[in-house]
């Protein structure tokens, strides 16, 4: 059952540097992930900028690797093939993405499910 709960906070305090990767269509999200969670090998229709916040990720694309942690921002262009492991203590990171420009065929969105 929909429900809607009326809030008395009206205003919040975002850092300025996530309202910075807010475009001008699409969104942000912010995604927590405990130790040992592992976003397999996949890619993205769209570019994507992830900025970790707190903890730190093992993070492998094609061409590298690296551990990131907390400030660093990571600008992964689209169809970039990419995986992550949260490590000890975990993360938490916002990533910024836009609608793709075209519309993705059944077997694009097949191949990016699993993140």
């Amino acid at each position: 059952m929909t429900q809607i709960i009326a809030g008395t906070k009206t205003e919040f305090a975002i850092d300025p540097e996530i309202l910075n990767l807010l475009p001008a269509q699409g969104s942000v999200e912010l995604q927590h992930d405990a130790a040992g969670k592992v976003h397999h090998f996949h890619t993205h229709p769209v570019d994507e900028i992830l900025m970790i916040i707190s903890g730190r990720l093992n993070f492998i694309w094609d061409d590298g690797e690296r551990v990131v942690g907390a400030g660093d921002t990571i600008f992964l262009p689209a169809g970039t093939r990419h995986q992550s492991e949260a490590l000890e203590g975990g993360a938490i990171y916002v990533i910024a993405t836009q609608p793709p420009a075209r519309p993705m065929t059944f077997r694009e969105n097949a191949n990016t499910s699993g993140q």
